[in-house]
Formats: C-alpha cells, structure tokens, sequence
C-alpha cells in the first residue's frame, strides 16, 4: 500500500490504515491510525465472499469468547473494499517477530536474546497455546493459526498474546467440506492434500510449526534436503510425504542450520514435537493437545536460569550456559509435590527406605537465579485448573544464600520448617529464609493443613564459581 488510504465500514465511520501488520491465508491486516483497531482487507472481493464474510462475523459475534484474548471483530467495510474492522490491543507485534530477524539478515544470539531469549519464548508460546486450549474447550477450531494472527507484547519484558483474525472461528460439529483455508507453511498434511476440512486437530499442526519455529528459527519440515532439492520436494514435504528435521527413524531431511535443538528444547518438549510431527505427521490423532503443549512450555520456561555473563537463559540442567559457556550461578530449585495428610504428619514426602524417591511424583518446579525474581503463578501453586493460572501468587527473589518470599496476592500462606516443628507465614512483606545446599528447607503450603494441596520447597544449588 503507498500513500494514504481510507475505509470506510457499514455504518459510516472512516479509518486511515498505518502500518501492514501481517497478511494470512485470505487477507492483509492494517493498523488504524490513531486508534486501537485494525482492519482486514479480503484478497477475495466478490459479493458472495462478502456475504459469508458476514454472515460469519454476525456467527462469530455470538460464540463465548468474552474470556479469551481474541480480538473481537467490529463492523464490515463499504464496498469497493472487503473487510472488516476489528479490535487491536497496542504495543503488540506478530510472533513472526520472534521466528526469524528482518529480511536478509541471518539468525543471531544477538536477534534471539533481543526477542527475549529462551524463557521469555516459552512464556510466550505457553499462553499462546493456554488461549488455543480454552477456545479448544468451548468446541471451537480457530481454523487458521499463522505467525501474522497471532500477535504478542512489543517489548521483550512482556508476555501478553492475543489472537486476532477471527473471522474463520468454527464449531468442531459445525458441517464442513474437505480443504479450506490455510496458510502456506502452516497447514496440516491432510489440509494440503485436500483430504479435511479444518478442525482443532489442524490448529494443533500449525501451532506446532510456529512453537518449532519461534524456538529453533527452524521450519519443522523445511531441512537440507527440501532447501537444497527442487520446488516440488518442498511442496511434496508440506504434504506430510517427507520425514521432519527431527525424525527419529530417517535422517533424510537434517537442518545444519537454525538454533541447536538440544539447547532450546527440553527432553518432554522434543518428545512433544516428535509426537506432533512423527506419528503426527500421518496421524493427525497422535498430535499433542493444546492443554498439553501449555504445561510442557510453562514447565520447560520455569527450568530456566539466566546467565550471569552474557544474560542468555538456558535449562539449569545443562552444565555451563549453552550461548557462552560461562558456568552457572548460584540458584535455587523450587520444588512442587503434593501434601497428603491421610499419609502422615509429613505429608508423604519422606524418603523411601530404598532410595530417595518421594512417595509423590514432582508437579511442578521453578528456577530462581541469584539476583533476579521467580514469581510462583497459581498454575504452580494450586495446579494447572485454576482460573487465571498467570497471575503470580507469590515472589521469591534470592540474594546469595537467602531467600526472600512475598506475598502479591493479598492472601497469607503457611510457612513450616522442614521437620514441621516451627511455623509462621508468607504476607505481603519479604520473608527471609537462609540456605545451605544440601540440607532441607522450609516448606511453603498452598492449602490446608487437612486438605490435600500442594508445597514447594527450595534446594540451594551452587554454581561452579562458588
């Protein structure tokens, strides 16, 4: 677009368009100058693509997406343009932002801890997929996930996601054809073939393809024998008929490019993605859920520590710092498991008299590096059910070998040494606790005595420096 142009919607009211925000499947999105809304300009401008256009508007006006970050579409445009206007949230960019530096310029340590590095991506690709489950819930297929519909904070020091393009949102049930519309790079096998309609089992392909991307500025199916190979290799990969890059059986198709694998993801994740693009690949059933994908990016971004030299973060399972090799710094493991007082005054969490292994499996686990806050969210504290499993419950900031807690919720919780013999309380003023790596902690409850809930304790690590 050069120049200035104007639209003008169903009831009258006139937008100048800015910036081109991103283009998908069936259109171009714009900014609207001096307002916090966008407009979405149909490729397909025929009368009758107008009216289904409104007719799914008027049906998508009537679903329950109150509580899901969806940018809510307004009001159709005028003839001659084809479109529609929709709410926009400002500060916000594409995740395409986060898949790969501007054009022309290659991947670098410098572009991906600029975007916000490791952790502040599975942040980001957690909530995403956290809104695709709760849409996924309500029976509903967003039908077009791509990099230009899914939008995230601006600044690298936020997290916040929101899907706009909702003009395709469908009932699961709802009657469709095979085929339908895609984007190209992120539609399933069977919807490039021609072989379905679009469902949440579609949705689920393309999520991954971004998740695989926004981590490893890697195209799943896009290694060196489809780069390197003629155009209709990478047509015939898109169609599910080449392995992934990953593939555990055929090396066929290896990237020597892009973030190495084995720093960005986690053991649970890079199963996640072999299940979404081995066995999903042919069996769209095998793919990983969206609820699923949400706990394993939350999980994989609270093991992350940062880098007390360049900055980077990285798993705190990994012997020095996978950008630097700079060893590690002193930090504390935040440890989550169940307490069950039908099991006794330790809640089940003694050893075993032929090992270690607790009676209850880890349910969670946190990171906190020396200097910089960890903020326990109620996804940890109270399980992943809770309603707003973002918002932080508690913040632990750790300052050598001390431990401050608070409070940032309003409520109390229970503090009990680690041999139960003294109590008192985590409030809105710091809490301090001294650690020794090695020896027991405090344990900090989130429930009642008498009740089954969940209690973290926190395990000094010390870095090789130390």
């Amino acid at each position: 677009m050069t120049g200035k142009r104007t639209v003008i919607d169903s009831n009258g009211v006139r937008y100048e368009l800015a910036e081109r925000l991103g283009e998908g499947g069936q259109g171009v999105v714009y900014a609207v100058k001096g307002a916090r809304l966008a407009v979405k300009l149909l490729t397909d401008r025929r009368p009758t693509r107008c009216e289904q256009m409104r007719n799914q508007l008027s049906h998508v006006r009537r679903l329950p997406l109150r509580d899901l970050a969806l940018a809510k579409p307004l009001e159709m445009l005028r003839p001659p343009d084809a479109g529609y206007v929709m709410e926009l949230v400002t500060g916000m960019v594409p995740i395409k932002t986060l898949l790969s530096p501007a054009k022309g310029e290659a991947p670098s340590t410098a572009w991906y801890f600029g975007t916000g590095g490791l952790r502040r991506r599975l942040l980001v690709l957690g909530r995403t997929a956290s809104v695709l489950a709760r849409l996924h819930g309500k029976g509903l297929a967003y039908a077009d996930p791509s990099p230009a519909n899914i939008f995230v904070s601006a600044a690298s020091d936020f997290n916040e996601v929101r899907f706009i393009d909702t003009d395709n949102l469908r009932y699961e049930s709802a009657p469709r054809s095979k085929g339908g519309v895609f984007t190209r790079f992120y539609g399933a096998p069977e919807l490039v073939r021609g072989e379905s309609g679009v469902n949440t089992l579609t949705d689920l392909h393309a999520f991954a393809v971004i998740a695989f991307q926004v981590l490893t500025a890697t195209h799943p199916f896009i290694g060196d024998y489809v780069n390197d190979g003629e155009p209709e290799i990478e047509e015939r990969a898109l169609m599910g008929l080449v392995p992934w890059i990953e593939d555990a059986d055929d090396d066929i198709n290896r990237a020597s490019f892009g973030v190495p694998r084995s720093w960005v993801l986690s053991k649970l994740l890079k199963k996640c993605f072999d299940r979404a693009f081995g066995a999903g690949r042919t069996d769209p059933a095998a793919r990983p859920r969206a609820a699923e994908w949400a706990e394993r990016l939350f999980d994989a971004a609270h093991a992350t520590i940062a880098c007390s030299d360049c900055g980077g973060t990285y798993y705190f399972n990994q012997p020095q710092c996978s950008w630097c090799d700079t060893d590690p710094p002193n930090f504390v493991l935040a440890l989550f498991h169940l307490w069950d007082p039908e099991l006794g005054p330790d809640g089940g969490l003694i050893s075993k008299p032929d090992g270690d292994k607790l009676r209850h499996e880890l349910c969670g686990h946190g990171a906190v590096t020396d200097g910089q806050t960890f903020k326990i969210t109620r996804r940890l504290a109270f399980g992943p059910g809770v309603q707003v499993p973002d918002e932080p419950v508690i913040e632990a900031t750790l300052d050598g070998n001390e431990l401050r807690l608070k409070s940032v919720d309003g409520k109390a919780y229970r503090l009990l040494s680690a041999k139960g013999n003294r109590a008192t309380e985590v409030g809105n003023r710091d809490q301090a606790m001294k650690l020794a790596a090695g020896q027991s902690s405090w344990r900090l409850h989130f429930g009642d005595k008498d009740q089954l809930h969940r209690v973290v304790s926190f395990d000094l690590r010390l870095g090789s420096t130390s």
